[in-house]
């Protein structure tokens, strides 16, 4: 299963099928609003085109019937993206500054963040090509555009994947919408962890058995 997120909470939450669906209209609808924010400020940048680990315990039977499903051979692990997933998370707030935003990614040595609410609620992605879209040239200088906040550079529409997600899927929706990770939040909206591309990587390095398909 994954989800949607915004900042009126969860948009979506069905199959990966059925994402495709929901983010082709959401894709579509975010251009044209960006394409209409270059034509009121010109000096923009256009976009080049670009603690609690929450390991919920998955029964052999559960595993044994989605094999059946998937036809998968058995002797192949089942992976699951609680058994990747990286956590605490580092996150940033929907109120940071660009220029704070900006200094913490390269603190953090992170491209993507999940964006956060007050509530503690993931509201967004943000990305380092998310920031350079608000790099401007006054005088022949670059410099962000003052006065902008996380919540104006963000994707509001963040991806998720639940806890018990293949890591097959995980990844197929990382290389079709060009996602350097993927949050991790269960039922309850909860931010649990994120799996990156470095993530699986490691997973197929250390168990060669895993391949990478959907």
């Amino acid at each position: 299963m994954f989800a949607i997120y915004d900042i009126q909470g969860r948009s979506f939450r069905d199959t990966l099928e059925n994402l495709r669906k929901v983010r082709e209209a959401q894709d579509s609808a975010r251009i044209r609003s960006r394409s209409k924010a270059f034509e009121q400020d010109p000096r923009l940048i256009p976009d080049s085109g670009r603690g609690d680990s929450g390991k919920a315990p998955v029964s052999s039977k559960a595993i044994e019937a989605y094999r059946e499903m998937r036809h998968l051979n058995r002797r192949e692990p089942v992976y699951h993206a609680y058994q990747l997933m990286s956590y605490p998370v580092n996150t940033v707030s929907i109120e940071m500054g660009i220029l704070d935003a900006q200094r913490h990614f390269q603190q953090q040595g992170f491209r993507q963040m999940p964006v956060m609410s007050a509530e503690h609620r993931i509201v967004g992605m943000l990305s380092v090509e998310d920031l350079l879209q608000f790099i401007i040239i006054d005088d022949g200088k670059m410099q962000y555009l003052s006065g902008k906040r996380v919540a104006d550079a963000m994707s509001p529409g963040v991806i998720t994947a639940d806890p018990v997600s293949d890591i097959r899927r995980v990844a197929q929706v990382m290389l079709e919408y060009h996602l350097h990770s993927v949050p991790i939040a269960d039922d309850q909206d909860k931010l649990i962890g994120i799996v990156s591309r470095s993530d699986i990587l490691r997973a197929v390095m250390y168990d060669p058995p895993l391949t990478m398909w959907s």
